[in-house]
């Protein structure tokens, strides 16, 4: 079955392939935002994302207020493409969808509030959702967003659509950056009756701030994976030019991707 490719996916993969396979030398500058807009016809966000991915993978390298240029394909990046959770299932050829479990506003919760840097007597938007891979509870995801985000919500299908696409694609608001912190808990009753779960179980907590332009938060998520379904790779990369450096700073992390049972 297709997978849905978002409009971001498309540029990425097209420029992608030109880069690798030889179309662009090293140090040359790609097309401007404005022309790959026009000719993909897309948003300048939709471009910049598809941009952002090429630098975090080390294929591009960006000047500011010149554009952007080829690396040298020797070039081992050291940082880390986190995807949301359609990605991932597509890439593991599993169909993703969602069960919306609630969609409210609800009462501040201090944590929560200082970590999106809001007022703390400001009320949040509140999304629980058992997230599906292949018809098969994979995750469940309890996001938190500030009123201004989360309005944007509330008249869309969150079965179908993520939360990433809407605030991407639709309201052309662009995610760049974000912070993780992994964890292991036991299941508590909520959790485990919407993941076939049993009280107890042990699940794989991610928690996720993502910010925007100006470092502002959009939306701070905890998730909930269940480790029969999937677990975490971690690839590291090592050449001679970092070997000094490796020794006292650790090997620089190539990838950290999430492998899922079929």
């Amino acid at each position: 079955m297709e997978q849905h490719v978002s409009k971001h996916e498309k540029v990425e993969k097209h420029l992608r392939k030109e880069i690798t396979g030889g179309y662009y030398e090293s140090g040359e500058k790609l097309p401007s935002e404005k022309r790959l807009c026009d000719y993909f016809k897309v948003s300048r966000v939709t471009v910049r994302h598809a941009l952002q991915n090429l630098e975090n993978d080390g294929l591009i390298y960006r000047k500011q207020g010149v554009g952007a240029f080829v690396s040298d394909q020797t070039y081992k990046s050291n940082l880390v493409h986190l995807t949301d959770f359609s990605e991932d299932m597509r890439l593991a050829g599993l169909k993703s969808s969602s069960r919306l479990i609630s969609l409210q506003k609800v009462d501040p919760i201090k944590e929560v509030n200082e970590i999106l840097g809001i007022r703390p007597d400001m009320k949040l938007i509140r999304v629980d959702r058992v997230r599906l891979g292949s018809g098969t509870p994979v995750a469940f995801d309890i996001t938190w967003l500030p009123p201004g985000y989360g309005q944007l919500l509330f008249d869309e299908n969150l079965t179908t659509q993520t939360i990433y696409d809407i605030i991407e694609e639709k309201y052309e608001i662009p995610i760049l950056a974000g912070s993780y912190r992994l964890t292991a808990i036991n299941a508590d009753e909520y959790l485990a009756g919407h993941l076939q779960m049993e009280k107890g179980d042990a699940l794989l907590e991610i928690d996720r701030c993502s910010r925007t332009t100006g470092d502002k938060k959009v939306y701070f998520q905890k998730r909930y994976y269940n480790p029969d379904h999937v677990s975490y790779v971690i690839e590291l990369s090592r050449n001679e030019d970092s070997e000094e450096a490796s020794s006292k700073e650790g090997l620089p992390l190539k990838e950290f991707i999430p492998e899922f049972v079929k």
